[in-house]
């Protein structure tokens, strides 16, 4: 019995070392030195949350120059590293690096470049090819100097697609799995300098359609996403925004509604966690008020399933609603003649409020649907309101808008103009802004439907009781 107890004893301690021993050989790690003198005091390493680079660990770098990371890795990935050298205005280099368990890799980095050392470094001499190209692409991406299609057209037609080409070509080693992998990444590397090479403003621009022949080859009508592999990589969700800028508008040339951008896109998407992860994206970029979202959530839930998107969507949804049914802000503004008028005055209404001011651009390509709105509406129990922020050395020059442009409804000035109490009690810090409100003076949208927009009129019927037969 005792020489039983003391084999299961035994067994379990020699599990134990094999266990301690397996997680050992899965550590990575990583010395670093740079061999200039940096403005960072600290060094990230971000590994790839769907589709995006994520803070893994970080370090201080020391007075020498160095750093160094150790971490477990199970799941052969993309890691890089970033010190502050990539922003709009300057991409530096990318420092991608191919973790696989057991590696241990020394790095020595340079202003614009990098040298690999270390026992074990896999396959990251290989990355590291894969990474100079991309940095050669970036170059063409950058606010910092402007190039135009007169230097990025040449250079992609003479020189960038044989280079990406070639090096696809050479990609060759025992492991297929990596293979098709880093020939994936830099692919997408191709395309998405492409396609973002449309979205940084230009000096010059090319008369009509003229683009590489190269752009054809990479966009479809059809399915354009069906490969999950593209969420293991650190620009797979910039490459899918980008891919559907450059489709929609400069392919189709078509501007989509906002409602509907997410729907559309998806038709292009086939795998399923593609497009969970784009959708709940979109979502939060698209930033919908509450009639926008009633339209487009629905269709969405088949899609959004995982916990991340359900805790998302239960969150979204309270902020959404949570201003809904509370009192509205009460101010007083003056109106062009100095009459002072109060929130107040319009008990019995249902009021909606225009934010704008005479500089802004977006605000008076509203005007001419507001007005139509207005006339629509006169008789019906709504107030039209637009209060404006400009700053009250320029009261003359609103005055002057409104009667140059025959605005109608109620025409106020805020006192303080971003400062004043409604434009801090909404949190306004971009304009046009638009706020509807209840015949009690309650909030039922502080982030209403703009007059453009087809779904205000349908929400304003619903209130109103309006027949649209």
């Amino acid at each position: 019995m005792n020489r039983r107890i003391l084999f299961t004893w035994l067994f379990a301690i020699l599990i134990t070392h094999l266990s301690i021993a397996k997680n050992k050989s899965d550590i990575v790690t990583i010395e670093g030195h740079f061999n200039f003198d940096v403005k960072q005091k600290e060094v990230v390493l971000n590994h790839v949350v769907d589709g995006q680079p994520e803070t893994h660990t970080s370090t201080l770098i020391n007075e020498e120059g160095v750093f160094a990371f150790s971490l477990p890795v199970t799941t052969p990935g993309f890691y890089y590293i970033e010190y502050g050298q990539n922003n709009a205005r300057n991409r530096e280099q990318l420092i991608r690096l191919y973790l696989e368990p057991g590696l241990q890799i020394q790095i020595a980095i340079d202003e614009s470049d990098y040298e690999l050392k270390g026992k074990r470094i896999g396959h990251n001499k290989l990355v590291q090819k894969a990474n100079e190209i991309n940095d050669v692409f970036a170059q063409f991406n950058l606010l910092s100097v402007l190039k135009t299609y007169k230097d990025f057209y040449p250079f992609v037609e003479n020189e960038g697609l044989k280079m990406v080409n070639d090096f696809k070509n050479s990609i060759n080693t025992k492991d297929e799995e990596f293979n098709e992998f880093l020939k994936l990444a830099v692919q997408v590397d191709f395309e998405r300098e492409l396609f973002h090479f449309f979205r940084l403003p230009r000096v010059s621009h090319p008369k009509g359609d003229e683009k590489p022949e190269a752009y054809a080859h990479i966009v479809t009508d059809g399915v354009k996403f069906s490969d999950k592999d593209i969420l293991r990589l650190g620009n797979g969700l910039s490459y899918i925004h980008d891919y559907f800028f450059y489709y929609n508008f400069l392919h189709l040339k078509k501007r989509i509604a906002k409602v509907d951008i997410i729907k559309t896109n998806l038709e292009a998407i086939s795998d399923a966690r593609i497009k969970e992860v784009y959708a709940l994206e979109e979502l939060k970029r698209l930033r919908l008020n509450e009639e926008e979202y009633k339209v487009v959530i629905p269709p969405l839930y088949q899609y959004l399933t995982s916990e991340k998107s359900k805790a998302y969507l239960l969150e979204y949804e309270k902020v959404l609603h949570k201003e809904v049914g509370q009192p509205g802000f009460e101010f007083t503004y003056h109106d062009i003649e100095g009459n002072p008028v109060s929130f107040s005055d319009f008990r019995g209404k249902y009021v909606y409020i225009d934010v704008w001011a005479t500089w802004c651009g977006p605000c008076k390509k509203e005007i001419p649907f507001l007005k139509e709105i207005e006339h629509d509406y006169k008789d019906k129990d709504i107030v039209f309101m637009s209060i404006s922020v400009d700053a009250i050395k320029d009261k003359q020059k609103w005055k002057d808008f409104v009667k140059n442009e025959s605005l109608g409804g109620v025409q106020l000035m805020a006192d303080k103009a971003f400062k004043s109490g409604i434009a801090q009690n909404y949190e306004i810090n971009a304009i046009p802004r638009f706020l509807l409100f209840d015949k009690e003076g309650k909030i039922i949208s502080t982030n209403a439907s703009r007059p453009s927009n087809p779904l205000l009129r349908k929400q304003l019927d619903r209130l109103l009781g309006v027949s649209t037969k």
